[in-house]
């Protein structure tokens, strides 16, 4: 969020007055050059005025201010009215900033991402002298030392694929990625992120080799001036070794029970089969009964038929 300044409310006419004298310059003037300045993240950045002061601090109307951009209000970040501090400070330099009363050097504490950009030192001496010092801030945000991750198939030997994985953490200006096998040169993959709060950024890179041999692989990461990097051995065996075979398990105890349910049903399944058969032979030969009439003569003179 960018912040206006209304700093003509809370001056006095005097003070009104040199501020419109500094609209005016600022509208008419070129500045001198512009210093460079480079500071660390989380550091104290130091912001040269290069203004040899004529007479005391009271005689004087001092700005420091951000430039933002074109159509919107430059960030007060310090101001003195005639020998004291005013309090129009940005709200984003609450408690950060501080200027040397002798020599207008402006010191920003915990430097920040967003800090990054123009500063004008304003000077004004008994509202007809004006000057404007011009000094860029950039940042800088030290990555962090990079890790290499590798993802080997579960129990490689011999020519292996192997995916390697190498991150770093909190650079700022957005941070590079190069690397070495063995020495030569090789391309990682690469992507960065920025944190919507820092600004800083991370940054991942994949690789992908198939090993034979042992190696020696670098990841690098930096920027600018600043660079930082990780050295990962790895071996590879020459020759895969020989897993002797499990022995069998025993079989469970459900898997016994059921194979003598099964071997019993079976064994009664042909006994009976076996029992059924043996009597169907046995009574198919069996000597069939045969009825033979004779007839018998009985004591009266008559007879009768006697089956046999």
């Amino acid at each position: 969020m960018i912040y206006s300044q209304k700093t003509e409310l809370m001056f006095s006419r005097p003070s009104l007055k040199g501020f419109l004298w500094l609209g005016l310059f600022v509208l008419q003037s070129v500045g001198s050059g512009t210093v460079q300045i480079t500071a660390k993240v989380g550091n104290v950045a130091t912001l040269p005025c290069n203004y040899k002061m004529e007479e005391p601090l009271t005689s004087y109307m001092i700005y420091w201010q951000k430039t933002v951009h074109a159509g919107v209000s430059d960030l007060v970040v310090i101001a003195y009215s005639h020998g004291n501090e005013t309090s129009s400070r940005n709200i984003l330099y609450l408690n950060r900033t501080r200027m040397d009363e002798k020599n207008l050097t402006l010191w920003i504490s915990s430097v920040k991402v967003s800090d990054e950009g123009e500063y004008k030192c304003v000077i004004i001496l008994h509202e007809n002298h004006i000057r404007n010092e011009h000094v860029y801030l950039s940042v800088e945000g030290d990555v962090s030392k990079p890790i290499i991750h590798v993802d080997v198939p579960h129990n490689a030997c011999g020519p292996t694929e192997l995916t390697l994985r190498c991150s770093s953490h909190g650079g700022y200006p957005q941070p590079e990625m190069s690397g070495f096998i063995n020495n030569e040169t090789v391309q990682w993959t690469y992507t960065s992120t920025s944190d919507n709060q820092t600004k800083l950024f991370n940054i991942t890179g994949h690789l992908e080799l198939n090993v034979s041999e042992d190696i020696l692989v670098q990841c690098l990461v930096g920027y600018r001036r600043f660079q930082v990097s990780t050295n990962l051995s790895l071996s590879v065996p020459k020759e895969c070794p020989t897993v002797p075979p499990s022995p069998r398990s025993p079989p469970s105890h459900g898997i016994v029970i059921a194979s003598v349910v099964i071997l019993i049903f079976l064994v009664a399944v042909i006994g009976l089969t076996t029992f059924l058969q043996s009597r169907k032979h046995t009574l198919s030969h069996q000597p069939v009964a045969t009825l033979e009439m004779t007839p018998q003569k009985l004591s009266n003179g008559t007879s009768e038929t006697v089956f046999a």
